[in-house]
């Protein structure tokens, strides 16, 4: 191998790590105040202080901020880089559909929901164990805005191949995957209930908003297969989930689905104008349908047909009589 080619490997490398990552003013805000955060919790450690993070008795006494520090809040400066990798990844996929704002509010949103829910988990569980550690050990980290970055995925890209040399694991797989690594890093006393109960608060939180509330040109929510509370477990679990969840989901979707159409849908202007609405998300889906489409078809052109016009072989003439 040429001198070269051995200073040029890496540089190919690093444009394509560059080629994945998208860099946004968001992106660099939401990066800004994780490491903000850091340096202010490492200060405040050595004052022995938890004022960011999320401690469920003081946000009944007033700290009510906590449940959006919290998710931005980090102890170890390799979860920050974790998490600043994932955001600039993920912000490729989620950004160009959403627009910056929408981006922006799911993010505010999915940390405070995701805490919001925990401190009803740990507030019952101290009512019904009187364990006090329930409501005065204090805690944080962004896994649960990152299990919800995991769920906008798997709306938008629910087929794309994260390895190619594991092309059974795809996106729509990414929100249970995360689910059982918090169950074995619990299990393996490598993290506490905490880090579960937070990716699981973030998980279904984000599903909630993206199923039912988030705003999009074709309306409110995203009632699609991608998005179905069975879509979220193994392909042998789905038959019995969908058993069991079909009747309060079908309720539930045909409530607000109709409470969106008697809110979107006039009559008159219908009858005298008809826009065509095209939703990014679903106009997204379409995309990567159309070009594994094309992938498919270029693959088959590149198989050498027998021309039509080539004349077939003639087969010698026998006088044989049978």
């Amino acid at each position: 191998m040429s001198q070269s080619n051995v200073f040029m490997q890496p540089i190919a490398s690093l444009q394509q790590i560059q080629s994945k990552i998208r860099i946004t003013p968001s992106v660099a805000g939401v990066s800004g105040v994780y490491i903000l955060f850091y340096l202010i919790t490492e200060l405040l450690h050595t004052h022995n202080s938890h004022a960011l993070e999320f401690t469920p008795a003081e946000v009944f006494t007033g700290r009510v901020w906590q449940l959006v520090t919290a998710g931005f809040t980090e102890k170890y400066l390799i979860c920050v880089v974790f998490n600043l990798s994932l955001l600039a990844v993920s912000n490729r996929f989620l950004e160009p559909v959403w627009g910056t704002l929408e981006y922006i509010k799911f993010i505010v949103v999915i940390n405070i929901a995701a805490y919001s829910m925990n401190l009803v988990i740990y507030f019952v569980g101290y009512v019904a164990l009187r364990e006090e550690s329930f409501l005065y050990a204090p805690f944080s980290g962004g896994q649960g805005l990152l299990g919800g970055i995991l769920v906008g995925l798997k709306q938008l890209i629910p087929d794309h191949v994260m390895v190619r040399a594991v092309p059974a694991v795809r996106v729509r797989h990414l929100p249970l995957c995360s689910f059982i690594a918090a169950l074995f890093l619990m299990l393996i006393r490598v993290s506490g209930l905490r880090y579960l109960t937070v990716t699981i608060g973030g998980l279904a939180s984000s599903w909630i908003y993206l199923r039912y509330f988030q705003i999009r040109d074709s309306g409110r929510g995203d009632f699609s297969d991608a998005l179905s509370l069975a879509s979220f477990f193994p392909e042998s679990a789905q038959p019995h989930v969908i058993k069991y969840s079909s009747a309060v989901s079908s309720v539930v979707d045909g409530m607000l689905q109709k409470r969106q159409a008697s809110k979107t849908v006039d009559l008159e202007t219908f009858s005298t104008n008809v826009n065509i609405i095209t939703d990014p998300v679903s106009e997204r889906r379409r995309q990567l349908a159309l070009q594994a489409l094309n992938e498919r078809l270029q693959k088959t052109d590149d198989v050498d047909w027998p021309s039509s016009d080539s004349e077939p072989e003639a087969t010698p003439a026998t006088d044989e009589i049978v």
